[in-house]
């Protein structure tokens, strides 16, 4: 079997090599135009469809393709498993690095592998990083039966909490409040998308979760209103979401720089958001051509009309800087990352 692997491999790789010295040639574009036309572009999605993690992709497939030399097909595929590493392990390690498999991995992408997660068979530095339709401030959600408006009041009693798995933020976060703010959350597994979680919230088999603003705006804005379900007890990112500003951040709860330093660890995945990635070894112009048609999409009037439409939030970045924000994070201090994965561990 691994033999027959190595000659696919190979054949990819001949092929990737052709198109990489087409590049210096006037053919170039025509060249990427024939590698795409007719092709079908696979989008790994981490979860289950339901929630925001499954619209952003589903509303940017149609017009990526568009975007592109060629006019690729653009498939969304949703591949849950392992807490979000399931499908970023396939990118990873078994996809071809032909530009017709991507990505968009969960936040906690970065973090999992920098504390080393067994379930990571990755290296987010060596993706080819596309882009990133919008960041994702993350909120805890607390049921409003009860008592508890803080996080010190969270110390006070048990709290169902659901999560996908081990290596999804919605387990990690309310893992590491347990560990460094005295929480008493019991987490349960296996809620492998946010509508799956968003309907046990409903229905009070789950007290809490972590999960976006983008998806409680979007679907269940009424939750948080005066007399809802649940309660915005604390959002998670490096600054406070405009539309949250009497929302504190956990960062607030930082007692001294060494925990400051931790928290800006923890919360600095919410700049992850909503990313996009091609597996490595991808030939440069390919990436280029993936990066440009990923620019354009963000651009085009008829993707922000349905961005606007389904009312989720926009902030795009360029692959160039997700790169860059994807180093910053892996190039954190040793002691920082000890204190984190000791934060998490389980008990």
């Amino acid at each position: 079997m691994m033999g027959r692997n190595a000659l696919i491999l190979r054949g990819v790789w001949s092929c990737a090599i052709i198109i990489a010295a087409l590049a210096s040639s006037p053919a170039a574009a025509q060249s990427i135009a024939d590698h795409f036309r007719g092709k079908t572009i696979r989008i790994l999605v981490p979860s289950a469809p339901g929630g925001d993690r499954a619209l952003y992709p589903l509303t940017f497939a149609p017009f990526f393709g568009k975007s592109l030399p060629g006019n690729p097909n653009v498939q969304v595929v949703f591949m849950p498993g392992a807490g979000g590493s399931t499908a970023v392990n396939n990118a990873y390690g078994m996809a071809a690095p032909d530009g017709l498999t991507l990505v968009t991995p969960l936040v906690a992408v970065a973090t999992a592998q920098a504390v080393g997660e067994e379930s990571v068979k990755y290296d987010v530095t060596k993706f080819n990083w596309i882009g990133r339709i919008s960041d994702a401030t993350r909120a805890l959600l607390v049921s409003s039966k009860l008592d508890m408006k803080t996080v010190p009041e969270l110390r006070g009693r048990e709290v169902i909490a659901g999560a996908s798995g081990r290596t999804s933020e919605t387990y990690l976060m309310p893992a590491f409040m347990n560990k460094m703010f005295g929480t008493k959350f019991k987490i349960v597994l296996g809620y492998q998308s946010a509508g799956k979680r968003n309907l046990a919230l409903e229905t009070g088999e789950l007290e809490a979760a972590i999960t976006t603003w983008n998806d409680i705006r979007t679907y269940h804005p009424e939750w948080v209103r005066e007399g809802g379900i649940m309660r915005l007890v604390v959002q998670i990112a490096l600054t406070r979401h405009p539309e949250l500003a009497t929302v504190p951040l956990l960062l607030d709860y930082a007692e001294n720089d060494a925990d400051r330093a931790l928290l800006e660890f923890m919360s600095s995945s919410s700049q992850m958001g909503q990313p996009y990635a091609a597996p490595p070894g991808v030939p440069a112009p390919i990436v280029e051509a993936l990066r440009r048609g990923f620019d354009a999409t963000m651009k085009d009037p008829g993707f922000i009309e349905k961005m606007q439409t389904a009312r989720i939030e926009f902030n795009p970045i360029t692959g160039e800087e997700l790169t860059r924000i994807v180093a910053r994070s892996m190039q954190a201090p040793k002691s920082v990352i000890e204190r984190y994965k000791a934060a998490i561990a389980g008990d």
